[in-house]
């Protein structure tokens, strides 16, 4: 009876190793999947204490530059109105290496962008984090489309020409989550037909524009800087003073700017990094 005992107790664990072993396997393969998604390393995520140790100590300054490495100008970048068909993906990372963000301008608006750049012509210029604050879907999956481009997407959810936002909405095609770039910070949009699954709002980027016109990021909107960048972090959340340890963490930095003398070096004298922006349209950088 005693082999017999043991026995049964053998197979009950071998067969709990082997439901143990394939939950861990399905696991890990969706966690793998979310972090292609995010285009997150899988190291960070496996190893969250070492992924917490800032690889720098404050947000960087960094011009924004175009493929030749050519500091842009905010007059260079096309603006958005109520009655564009089209805009261009222009993307950049920013704090560090591994987070893309998208850039848009708007022009003729009636009321002013929070925490936007306000540019002299009237337009406003402004970032967000291109990481859905869903699930973690990257650039191009979310990205911008004015009034006059409504996604495939977003019309089977219920929008059309009549509920579509004037200024059109920041969307992600991986389930439809939808946000208001023109509410600046708080531009998680819930109003539309369909409810967005997404929880907290983009993040802004902080843009600054010099005197010569040249564009570039210098921190995080503290309003709103909710990082689902590192999915290690228990639902993707942290505000306050850990925010910043967060964003610049897990990634590499950005490269040092290395071009001609900036006006901006006359009032800022730390190191001066830089991030290409990559746009979607023909040439090296959408004219206006």
């Amino acid at each position: 009876m005693g082999n017999v005992k043991k026995s049964s107790d053998d197979k009950a664990n071998n067969e709990k190793t082997d439901v143990e072993r394939r939950t861990f396997i399905k696991a890990l393969t969706a966690s793998s999947a979310a972090l292609l998604l995010g285009g997150l390393s899988f190291e960070s995520y496996i190893n969250p204490t070492a992924g917490k140790t800032p690889v720098i100590g404050n947000y960087p300054v960094a011009v924004l530059v175009d493929s030749n490495r050519n500091p842009i100008k905010a007059d260079a970048i096309p603006a958005a109105t109520t009655s564009s068909s089209s805009y261009p993906i222009m993307t950049f990372n920013y704090p560090l290496q591994d987070e893309p963000n998208i850039v848009v301008k708007f022009g003729g608006l009636t009321e002013p962008i929070p925490d936007a750049v306000a540019l002299p012509n009237g337009e406003y210029l402004t970032a967000f984090s291109g990481i859905c604050q869903h699930l973690g879907c990257v650039v191009p999956l979310l990205d911008y489309h004015p009034h006059q481009s409504i996604p495939f997407e977003a019309e089977l959810i219920g929008y059309n020409a009549i509920n579509w936002p004037a200024y059109g909405l920041l969307f992600c095609k991986c389930h439809g989550s939808q946000y208001d770039p023109t509410r600046g910070p708080h531009n998680l949009y819930n109003s539309g037909p369909a409810p967005s699954p997404a929880k907290h709002s983009l993040p802004q980027v902080m843009l600054q524009v010099d005197s010569d016109g040249v564009v570039y990021a210098t921190g995080l909107n503290p309003a709103n800087a909710v990082i689902r960048t590192h999915l290690w972090e228990p639902g993707g959340e942290e505000y306050g003073t850990l925010v910043k340890d967060e964003n610049l963490s897990g990634g590499t930095p950005l490269p040092k700017y290395d071009g001609p003398t900036l006006a901006i070096s006359s009032q800022y004298t730390g190191t001066l990094y830089k991030t290409i922006v990559v746009s979607s349209s023909n040439g090296p950088w959408p004219q206006k």
